[in-house]
């Protein structure tokens, strides 16, 4: 019986140790999802808008359009990317998720890392970071 309570002690404890490794990458994920929905559409606007305080004091919204824009002009379309490498780090400053893509767009390949900040289940964007050699070239 004691056997039996201590086995099932054990269990509780690695399914919640599993819930907490998650820690956020779905969310992040989805949060890549609606990035790439936005754009798609045209409503960077609304990227900005819902991005974390971080992100809007980092940069304005005329300057996000204008590179979302510039991105537009010399990689094209978001076309696919692999599954992501992640990275998780929570502190004081709070629970933050990095995903790094490696993206195909209509005029070639780059790679994209999008940081997240995680609270209460629902992500906001703290950073967005694309690189490709398309970007320096003419």
């Amino acid at each position: 019986m004691r056997r039996r309570w201590f086995l099932g002690l054990q269990l509780i404890a690695v399914a919640s140790l599993l819930g907490a490794c998650s820690g956020g990458t779905e969310e992040a994920k989805q949060g890549v999802s609606g990035f790439r929905t936005r754009v798609a559409n045209g409503a960077v606007a609304e990227i900005y808008r819902t991005a974390s305080p971080e992100f809007r004091h980092a940069v304005t919204e005329e300057q996000f359009q204008r590179f979302m824009a510039g991105l537009d002009r010399k990689l094209g379309s978001w076309q696919s990317a692999e599954a992501p490498t992640w990275n998780i780090r929570r502190g004081t400053g709070g629970h933050f998720v990095a995903l790094t893509y490696q993206s195909k767009f209509s005029r070639g390949g780059a790679t994209e890392q999008f940081t997240w900040r995680i609270d209460h289940g629902t992500a906001a964007l703290v950073g967005y970071n694309i690189n490709s050699v398309l970007l320096v070239s003419d």
